[in-house]
């Protein structure tokens, strides 16, 4: 009999939402995985699908049946367990007791230097199908979701309502529930496409019968991949480039069983709004895909994928095409009564919107920003006077009536609109850039006044929301902070900037009214940010003891870190690396103890051993060098030169006892060790590195 047979668990829903589909199924099957190996159960590999009507997953040569195993238990030791007479004592009948066995059952093992009761019992592993049920169970009880539904008397609660359950183990039916739902050997095709119940017979045959018989491709990267295929085969008709972005290809996908791309088309007269505008309505409202030109202007065509494989494309290409119709004309009518305002005049209704009800209006927040704006171009190399302006006008699109209804256009609108009333490209640019990034890994600012506005806004952000005491708790973060600080990191440290952070943050502060006491954040916005560096370099895989040991200065100048990180993690692939490291570390643990104010300076007339003078002599040559190529910041160059160090410093404590009982020795080798932990703490706490 095979002990090895494939496992197919699949969940039929009501249409699950599509934006989380791909997530959703990774999950799921993290999750039965995670279940099965906790079973300590063993299978080779598994394949996850979804469609908008199922989770399911396929896991392959999975054990039917967990291995048997001898279970062992120690007891009280046997001197202990049995009195004079030989009757157990009350420690063995309690072991016993908790054994299930009577205390006459129990044997003594064979340690001849401390024999002790022992228990072994035959525990019998289960069948793999006697456990499906439960791993079923526990794994959707644990998956995360945004909102769960009832959908009967039972209370139970899911992500959508179940519809069928379909679990087979080889070609065994396996006897389980799940909603009030039985499992069954039969899945469901294509809405629209077949009505038939599709059986299958095992699990490797699932993928083939859907796609053949039901008319669903249950793989989400095939389904996409064919997707793909679609788009540029309709695009290449019209000569144009797909727009869309990852986001909305993977909800695309999340959307259909059976795509079936069609070529739509629109009235030209709409491409006189703004093209932002339409392809936010394609994109976000409609889900379609837009084309481009070779010069990245709009086309009057668009794609729709649709999920069902019409014997009349023309009805379902017509009715997309009258859908996006009133959509275009809304985006056209806020557009025509926007763009016959000037910007400017939003100024005044900024006055009426509250940005937090303890830091003021929108036009307060402006206010601030324009003033630290204005601060921070002297290290930006932007303009002060494009800087002002572009802070001034930086939040007037947020009134207007399009972004009221294309929210996500926000800066796009007010870049758009600056260019009609003919403000300096630098400003239009400033508006539209002062909310890049916008996700983790999106497109910097690049224009230097668009960078210092970005910057500006953030900070104030960061300083203000600490100053009354809303900074983030846990996963909730109201105001994204946690995005703001890594929007701040980046674009210091990938633009580059040489920027003291310490100081902006005191500046920003200085721009709030005397009565917040912003002053009073400054530190823990720092605290707050240098914490940000560890995800900021993880997700670079940068060590984390290099970040923390760079960290250990509380530096100020983010490139500053950058540069530095770069330098040790440069440094370790020196062969005198680990034990210059390794030096260093105990030079810190000396120093520790040491009042640092009162060491004073090296005196050579002190020296009794040969290895002081040779480690002073190779320092000596080694600093005024060292010190210039600090000052340079060629932090990687200076501990090249460090590494001369590594012999003297491991011969200087061979043969030195730093702790000599003469206080004068004593001090003038402390002194010595200092002037070494002073260079390399330009760089980092080399006592932070592990080895």
């Amino acid at each position: 009999m095979d002990n090895k047979k494939d496992l197919l668990i699949e969940i039929g829903t009501e249409d699950l939402p599509a934006r989380f589909l791909l997530s959703m199924s990774q999950e799921f099957g993290e999750l039965i995985c995670k279940q099965i190996e906790d079973a300590e159960l063993d299978y080779s590999n598994h394949e996850i699908y979804c469609t908008p009507r199922r989770l399911a997953i396929v896991v392959s040569d999975l054990d039917i049946k967990q291995n048997d195993q001898v279970i062992e238990r120690k007891g009280p030791k046997a001197l202990a367990a049995y009195d004079k007479e030989g009757n157990p004592t009350q420690a063995a009948i309690g072991f016993a007791k908790s054994c299930g066995i009577e205390a006459a059952q129990l044997e003594v093992d064979d340690d001849p230097d401390n024999p002790r009761l022992t228990f072994s019992e035959k525990r019998v592993g289960q069948n793999t199908s006697e456990l499906i049920p439960k791993i079923i169970e526990t794994s959707i009880k644990k998956m995360s979701a945004p909102k769960r539904m009832r959908w009967n008397q039972s209370g139970s609660e899911f992500i959508r309502p179940i519809r069928w359950l379909l679990v087979i183990l080889g070609s065994e039916t396996i006897k389980s529930s799940l909603f009030d739902i039985n499992a069954g050997n039969v899945t469901h095709g294509h809405r629209f496409h077949t009505t038939k119940e599709i059986i299958v017979k095992h699990p490797s045959a699932y993928k083939e019968l859907l796609q053949i018989k039901g008319y669903v491709l249950a793989d989400f990267k095939e389904r996409q991949d064919k997707i793909l295929q679609q788009i540029e085969t309709l695009a290449k008709q019209v000569n144009g480039t797909p727009s869309y972005t990852q986001t909305l290809l993977d909800e695309i996908t999340g959307l259909v069983e059976w795509p079936c791309a069609l070529l739509g088309e629109f009235d030209s007269q709409f491409l006189e709004v703004h093209k932002e505008l339409l392809i936010s309505t394609m994109q976000d409202n409609q889900k379609y895909i837009p084309l481009l030109d070779e010069h990245g202007e709009l086309l009057a065509q668009f794609i729709i994928v649709s999920n069902i494989e019409s014997k009349n494309p023309a009805t379902v290409k017509h009715g997309n095409e009258k859908v996006i119709v009133p959509r275009f004309e809304d985006a056209m009518f806020f557009w025509q009564r926007d763009k016959n305002i000037n910007l400017e005049d939003n100024l005044a209704k900024l006055e009426s919107v509250v940005y937090e009800k303890q830091l003021g209006t929108l036009k307060d927040k402006i206010e601030r920003v324009s003033k630290l704006a204005i601060y921070l171009s002297k290290n930006t190399h932007a303009s002060e006077k494009d800087c002002e302006r572009a802070a001034q006008l930086s939040k007037c699109d947020l009134v207007s009536e399009t972004v009221a209804e294309f929210p996500k256009l926000q800066g796009i609108i007010g870049r758009n609109l600056a260019f009609i009333n003919k403000e300096p490209e630098q400003v239009c640019i400033a508006i539209e850039e002062q909310y890049l990034p916008k996700q983790s890994g999106g497109r910097l600012p690049i224009s230097p006044v668009g960078i210092t506005l970005g910057l500006a806004d953030r900070i104030d952000t960061l300083i203000g929301i600490f100053a009354i005491g809303k900074k983030p708790t846990g996963v909730k973060d109201p105001y994204g902070l946690r995005r703001a600080a890594l929007a701040v990191l980046r674009i210091i440290i990938e633009t580059p900037l040489d920027i003291n952070l310490s100081e902006c943050l005191k500046n920003a502060a200085g721009h709030y009214p005397p009565e917040l006491n912003a002053t009073q954040a400054i530190d823990e916005v720092n605290e707050y940010i240098n914490e940000r560096y560890r995800a900021y370099f993880s997700d670079r895989d940068v060590p984390l003891d290099v970040i923390d040991a760079v960290l250990a200065n509380r530096p100020t100048h983010p490139h500053d870190v950058a540069a530095k990180i770069d330098a040790l993690i440069s440094f370790r692939k020196l062969p005198d690396s680990e034990s210059l490291a390794a030096a260093n570390k105990r030079i810190r643990n000396i120093l520790k103890k040491i009042d640092r104010n009162n060491i004073g300076n090296v005196d050579t007339n002190l020296f009794k051993e040969e290895a002081e003078s040779n480690l002073h002599s190779t320092l000596e040559n080694l600093f005024d060098e060292v010190e210039s190529l600090f000052k340079d910041n060629n932090y990687e160059q200076a501990l090249i030169r460090l590494a001369d160090l590594r012999h003297p410093v491991d011969r200087f404590f061979d043969d030195v006892m730093v702790m000599d009982k003469d206080e004068a020795l004593k001090a003038n080798r402390i002194a010595l060790l200092y002037k070494i932990d002073s260079l390399f703490m330009h760089v980092a706490d080399f006592s932070k590195l592990q080895s």
